[in-house]
């Protein structure tokens, strides 16, 4: 069981480095650039970067379910803090269909004009750093999962 949660923990914290780096690397540099050449190196980027993190996404969400079912399912003291992380990805999971899927698909058609595209970024860069923020609290809750300690109920 442990092990398994470490390669759940170790996959959430791949995921929440990946979405800290897009929020604080990527972001930043796609507000800079003219919206024109954004759209291109969006679109040119949304595959490798898009597709790696929804990877990430399934793997991290799958896992921490799984650690967190089996944890709860033996009653183990680490349940509370699995159960914290997995809560925390599926939010991160939920927020690709009701936004970032449409949105990045959008971003990358070429179909807006700059200012549309500015408003937009900018709707894209709060709603990253919530699910980045989410990532890192669940994270915590993933790593903290390693230090519970066993009740000493009888």
């Amino acid at each position: 069981m442990k092990a398994f949660s470490q390669v759940a923990t170790t996959l959430l914290g791949l995921l929440a480095g990946g979405m800290v780096l897009i929020a604080l690397g990527l972001v930043p540099y796609w507000r800079a650039i003219d919206p024109a050449e954004f759209t291109t190196a969006f679109a040119a980027s949304l595959p490798t970067v898009g597709g790696t993190m929804m990877i990430l996404t399934l793997l991290a969400t799958g896992s921490m379910i799984l650690a967190a079912g089996v944890s709860t399912w033996k009653k183990a003291a680490t349940s509370r803090w699995l159960i914290g992380g997995a809560v925390g990805t599926l939010v991160m999971l939920i927020t690709v269909p009701l936004y970032f899927g449409a949105a990045n698909s959008l971003l990358a058609s070429g179909e807006l004009g700059a200012s549309e595209i500015s408003s937009e970024l900018a709707k894209w860069q709060q709603l990253h750093w919530f699910r980045t923020a989410v990532s890192v609290v669940a994270l915590y809750c993933a790593v903290r999962s390693g230090y519970a300690q066993p009740s000493n109920a009888s």
